[in-house]
């Protein structure tokens, strides 16, 4: 069995923490279904899932093309009340025959799209994972901006984003195998802001892998923010004063957000055992935090061996 996703991730364009009430408002995207919100170990927020028909090609890295139809799940997520999300996500199954059944039968098995014919699954996670930030599998890019961008819009939110950072894609793969007893995976970073994780892993439950994708993502894009406030703030150019200036919406807004694996379990955090021990995610984290821990504290210091009439720190 594959299954394919996507998540796109972005800071939330609201200048401060929301209420619940207008949470799930802002995420409330469809009538008379309830946004589930928890509160520990930290805020989070999520959507009613939501799905959408798809009838196209499915691509092989091969080039070998097979009709799919079905449809995509998707969902967003709202975490510490910063950082918002959306999901695509389906599973593919292989259809013998290559006949095209009605509506009703696909609407029936929400979730899947069916391959007509004889895909070539192992070159469809390719070419998912190969293909460039502007393409995706069946739709699910312009799923994900459609869910997240109208979410944005939405008049609860005053449309003040306190942090600037660039939306970051992380597109994976699992490939679901009845013998499989560890989990196996592969995460890479691209320049183009695109991040792929290849999963192959036993019989596990479709929300449980969203979940570890979702976090995984959530975390990169907190890091690569965080690196390009500090980039941006141009340590050792610009006086501490106002390096520190910069270094502020991290501080306020993002330095409380990172918690890995603290909604998962199961296989999920072997995968994130994983990738502490050879990405270094928090390692690389906790080295970006000292440093801008190091530059508020040296700035104070400069401050407070000034005359009093000019300890302005931040005016």
């Amino acid at each position: 069995m594959l299954i394919l996703g996507e998540v796109l991730t972005a800071a939330l364009r609201h200048s401060g923490g929301m209420p619940r009430d207008r949470v799930e408002d802002a995420l409330g995207l469809l009538a008379g279904e309830r946004v589930r919100t928890f509160e520990r170990p930290i805020s989070y927020a999520v959507s009613p899932k939501t799905y959408t028909g798809v009838d196209c090609r499915i691509v092989a890295r091969s080039g070998a093309k097979v009709r799919g139809v079905g449809t995509l799940m998707g969902r967003a997520c709202l975490t510490g009340g910063r950082v918002l999300q959306s999901s695509a996500v389906t599973r593919i199954e292989p259809v013998a025959g290559g006949f095209r059944q009605p509506w009703s039968h696909y609407l029936a098995r929400l979730g899947m799209v069916e391959a007509l014919g004889r895909p070539d699954l192992p070159g469809t996670a390719d070419a998912h994972l190969l293909a460039d930030r502007s393409s995706s599998m069946m739709g699910m890019g312009a799923l994900c901006v459609r869910l997240l961008t109208g979410i944005q819009g939405s008049p609860v939110l005053d449309r003040k984003p306190p942090v600037r950072a660039r939306r970051t894609v992380l597109r994976w793969a699992a490939t679901i195998k009845d013998g499989a007893e560890d989990v196996k995976w592969h995460f890479a970073v691209r320049e183009d802001g695109l991040r792929t994780v290849r999963l192959e892993l036993g019989p596990a439950q479709i929300d449980d892998i969203v979940n570890l994708c979702e976090d995984l993502a959530l975390h990169d894009w907190l890091l690569t923010a965080l690196m390009s406030i500090i980039e941006q703030s141009q340590i050792g150019v610009e006086q501490p004063a106002q390096s520190v200036v910069k270094l502020r919406p991290a501080v306020d807004h993002l330095l409380h957000l990172w918690m890995p694996a603290a909604r998962l379990d199961g296989f999920a955090l072997s995968v994130w055992e994983g990738l502490e021990s050879r990405p270094g995610l928090s390692r690389q984290w906790d080295a970006s935090v000292r440093r801008v821990r190091d530059q508020m504290a040296m700035a104070a210091a400069l401050v407070n061996n000034r005359p009093p009439e000019r300890k302005q720190l931040f005016g």
